[in-house]
């Protein structure tokens, strides 16, 4: 069984080779976007105890400063995406649509997570990761194809793009909720003010890397000032008890609307992303002992979730009607099951902060899917035709 320095190394490495191997597939047309995080849990799985071995039980604890640093730059790389001047530039209904979508996709997950007796953290988390619908299948599926129903895919990318706003907000009170400090665990502080304090923390080293950067344009200077701000905010969560991720957000969502160039960042940030969550797939792939399974989530992240976005797929379509936008496609709401890289981030984020969620992982992985696999059919069947080398010829 490899220990300390050696399973850290096959860990980089696993990060390194799994990033190459997605951008030689990229290059050559064969991703699979919507299996792509899960197979790196399953290459963990096989590497770890319930496959050959070679890590340790404890990895996530013994590797906990990966999980943090790693959390914290998925979070910076989420934040960099949120530019104010182009949301300003979006029609009101396009706002409010963006926001509602996802949040109606969470709550009933959330609230059916409280009734199954699920912890308050818990139930947040599950409803953040409901939330968190990716554009990414429908992207690659689209790419090189014709596309039957434009304003459709228009709509679809809209809301998808909003839906990290929303899903990292509902976390962050979720990681408050789980904090120590927090009242709700036999803390003294309320869990408010330990949101409050994470905005906070990810505000004021947003502005500090904003300072930092100006005038910087080598790009190795700019990735070690952005590596060594995540690590003061996985640092500054760990002593809070709070989640990296949310205040990383913030700090990129900071750095992006005050810096200079921000292009330069979005780069620095990019260029790590890959590596870290294939890193933290694995790492929660190799403590992944596939003993228990919590039904309750799967049917909350499938049925229920299923069923709202069928729902609120129907009252986006007659609100696009009303505003003259019409889509002829049957069942859009379909096209919000698929989930990608931001689901699995805040699933590692849950399994590596939340105190024994049993089933969960496993629940959350098969969930997403059978989510990916039923947004995948409804897309091609709709969404998507012919290649434009076959309508060509």
């Amino acid at each position: 069984m490899l220990r300390g320095t050696l399973a850290f190394l096959v860990l980089v490495a696993c990060a390194v080779l799994g990033a190459e191997l997605r951008n030689t597939l990229a290059r050559r047309g064969l991703r699979e976007p919507s299996m792509e995080g899960i197979s790196f849990l399953a290459i963990g799985f096989a590497l770890g105890g319930g496959g050959l071995g070679l890590f340790a039980d404890d990895l996530l604890v013994s590797m906990r400063v990966v999980v943090l640093f790693g959390l914290a730059w998925i979070g910076l790389v989420f934040g960099v995406q949120i530019e104010l001047r182009i949301i300003r530039r979006l029609a009101p209904w396009h706002r409010w649509a963006g926001w509602l979508t996802p949040v109606s996709l969470g709550l009933p997950v959330g609230a059916g997570a409280l009734a199954a007796g699920l912890s308050p953290a818990l139930a947040l988390g599950l409803g953040a990761i409901a939330m968190a619908a990716s554009p990414s299948l429908l992207e690659g599926l689209s790419r090189g194809r014709q596309m039957r129903d434009r304003r459709a895919i228009r709509l679809l990318k809209l809301v998808m793009a909003f839906a990290g706003l929303p899903a990292v907000a509902t976390f962050a009170f979720a990681t408050a909720f789980a904090s120590p400090l927090a009242e709700a665990v036999g803390g003294d502080v309320p869990t408010w003010q330990l949101v409050v304090v994470m905005v906070a923390v990810g505000a004021l080293v947003g502005y500090a890397l904003v300072v930092l950067a100006r005038g910087v344009q080598e790009h190795i200077e700019l990735l070690t000032l952005a590596a060594g701000s995540m690590c003061l905010v996985a640092g500054a969560a760990a002593v809070l008890g709070l989640g990296a991720l949310p205040a990383a957000a913030c700090a990129g969502a900071v750095l992006v609307n005050r810096s200079v160039f921000p292009n330069r960042m979005l780069r620095v940030a990019h260029s790590l992303e890959r590596p870290m969550l294939v890193a933290l797939l694995v790492l929660v792939g190799a403590s992944w002992k596939g003993a228990s399974f919590s039904l309750a989530t799967f049917v909350l992240l499938t049925v229920v979730r299923t069923t709202a976005a069928v729902i609120v797929g129907e009252v986006l379509q007659r609100s696009a009607r009303k505003r003259h936008v019409a889509s002829r496609t049957p069942g859009l709401g379909f096209g919000l099951l698929p989930q990608g890289e931001l689901a699995l981030g805040l699933l590692v984020a849950i399994v590596s902060f939340f105190p024994g969620p049993t089933g969960v992982l496993e629940a959350v992985v098969a969930a997403i899917v059978v989510n990916n696999l039923i947004g995948g059919w409804w897309m091609r069947r709709h969404l998507v035709g012919i290649t434009l080398a076959e309508a060509r010829s």
